[in-house]
Formats: C-alpha cells, structure tokens, sequence
C-alpha cells in the first residue's frame, strides 16, 4: 500500500511535476532550494482563484471546511496595516482586552511620541470599528467575497450545462470509479515521486482511464499559449506514469490492456466564467516522456551526488557546456 501520511504539499522528498518544471527552467541549484524551502512557493491573487475554484468544483465539502463568504455589509480593513492589525488581535494570547489590543498595535504601528494611553484610545476605536469584520476573521476560515462565491457558483453551472464537462466531472455513472485530487506516491527511475490529479476516473470493465485536468486561465480563447507556456502536456504525461504505477502495484492491473484519455477543462477566471475542454492525442503527450526521464536521471544524480551548483554535464566534462537545440 502507498504510504501517503506526509500531505502531498508537506513532503518535500519526493519529485513532482511542478519540481521537475523548475529544474528544467531555472536549474539545479534552484531546485535544491525549493526543496529545501529557501525558496517559498509562488502566493498571489490568480493562483488564490484558481484554488478556490478548483475545490469548490472537485470537493464541494472541503470548500465548506475552508471558506467563508465575508457579507458585502460587513466593513473590511482600508489597508493592509488594518488587516494586520486585525489578525494580531485574533492571534493574541493576552487575557486582558486592553493588552490585545496593545500588543495588536504595536505590532503594526508606529508608537514614536504616543503615549499608551493615545495607543489604546486608536486601537480600541479601530477595534470598535472592525469588530464584524474581526469576528468573521476568528471563524479560522478563508475569507471571501460575495462576488468571489458567485464566481464559483457560475463556474459549477457552466460546467454542468457543458455538454461535455458535464460527463467529464462529478458523472454518477456506475460503470466509472472517479477520484478528485487524488494523491499517488510513486517512483521514476527509482526517484521518489508524487502526483495530484485534479481528477481521474476508472472503468475496469473497458480499461479505458480518463485523466482530466483544470486550469483557471485569461487565455482561454488563446490556450494553445498557456499549453507552451507551463508544458501542460508534460504534466499529463506525469500524471500518467503516476496512474500507470498505480494501476500495476496497487490494483494489479496488465498496463498494456489500458487505454488512456487525457483532457483539460479550461475555465475562464475573467468574467465570462466560460467552459472549453481540451482534448490531447497520446502520441502528442507520449513526446514529453522523455523530457521527463531525462529530468529524473538528472535530479537523480544530483541526489546522490549532493550537487547542485551547476548541472550534471558540467560536473562531468571540463565545465563548458554544448547547446545542440537552438528552437
């Protein structure tokens, strides 16, 4: 059985899809630092809606666990200092009222020239005036917008009413075993490796597997730019080797009696909330196979030999490197 007691996110020794991207993008070094958490991943406002959208559509129950809807009435912080101030209240640990809201400000103001009293008479007005949005915040729930919520409720309804998305997703059909965000823990080459898949379903019956991916984007009438960009193909040929894994050692399944079929559900995070999906011929995924083995062999290496300065040919020959593919 897959030992997956280490969260996907959390286990920083095995090799994902989104590892071998920054090796091959930006070299070993930089993923030694990734892995090592020197460098923090990626944060900003399209990857927090992409996240969002993906769990309210995939695990409508965990959504519930994670967010809150902030009601428009409710008054929210005017600058970033406010929204700090905020949840250094909530975080206090002083039992006395006035001392949180003390230590709340200090931490966020300047208190040059104030006296304590001055200090609390602001923090306690500020307080005063934030308390609804304070008490949202103490839920411990992601807070978001009402315009955020209905984002998600027209991107759940556009699906459905995708005459293909609607099959592809949340389909009750019995001859199908689906999985949303399904976590394999798996080896390449012997390198440890893990994948999520948004989702992937099974049907037994035919051997027939369906991989199927979303992606928030603004290029959605323009994908084929997206595709290049992030090598999407790449990440569903991984996706793929984790499935083939699984169904070897963990079903006992003969791999060459399946069938593969892969799609991206393309969801447009403008305004539109539009539905495309994709569909991608093996032979034009089965091409990044080896861009995927030759990135592990190197990782490998690297691994074993704990260097990560510079790549591997480097190490290897007299440190002057040969570029043979100029496209």
């Amino acid at each position: 059985m897959m030992d997956l007691s280490i969260p996907y996110y959390e286990d920083n020794t095995r090799i994902s899809n989104s590892a071998i991207g920054w090796f091959l993008k930006n070299g070993p070094l930089y993923l030694h630092k990734k892995l090592i958490g020197q460098i923090p991943d990626e944060k900003g406002p399209q990857l927090e809606r992409g996240t969002m959208i993906h769990e309210f559509i995939l695990q409508p129950e965990e959504f519930e666990k994670d967010y809150l809807v902030l009601p428009d009435t409710v008054k929210r912080p005017a600058s970033d200092k406010q929204e700090s101030f905020c949840r250094s209240v909530i975080k206090s640990t002083e039992f006395d009222p006035d001392k949180a809201l003390l230590s709340a400000y200090r931490a966020n103001y300047s208190i040059v020239g104030k006296s304590e009293a001055k200090m609390l008479s602001e923090a306690a007005e500020m307080a005063e005036n934030l308390k609804d949005y304070i008490g949202y915040l103490k839920d411990g729930r992601t807070l978001i917008t009402q315009r955020e919520s209905t984002k998600c409720a027209d991107v759940y309804f556009n699906i459905k009413r995708h005459k293909f998305a609607s099959t592809l997703l949340n389909d009750p059909d019995p001859d199908w075993e689906e999985h949303h965000e399904f976590h394999i823990n798996w080896e390449c080459h012997g390198v440890p490796c893990k994948s999520l898949l948004d989702c992937v379903k099974f049907n037994f019956k035919k051997k027939i597997c369906q991989i199927v991916d979303l992606k928030t984007t603004v290029k959605l009438w323009h994908f084929e730019e997206s595709i290049k960009q992030y090598d999407y193909l790449r990440q569903l040929k991984f996706y793929q080797l984790a499935v083939m894994w699984y169904l070897i050692n963990e079903r006992g399944e003969d791999i060459d009696k399946w069938n593969f079929e892969f799609y991206i559900v393309g969801i447009d995070s403008t305004q539109t909330s539009e539905i495309r999906v994709f569909r991608f011929d093996k032979c034009v995924v089965d091409c990044k196979a080896d861009t995927i083995f030759n990135a592990i062999i190197d990782i490998k290496w690297h691994k074993e030999n704990d260097e990560w300065e510079h790549s591997r040919s480097y190490y290897e020959s007299d440190g002057c490197e040969i570029l043979y593919d100029f496209n």
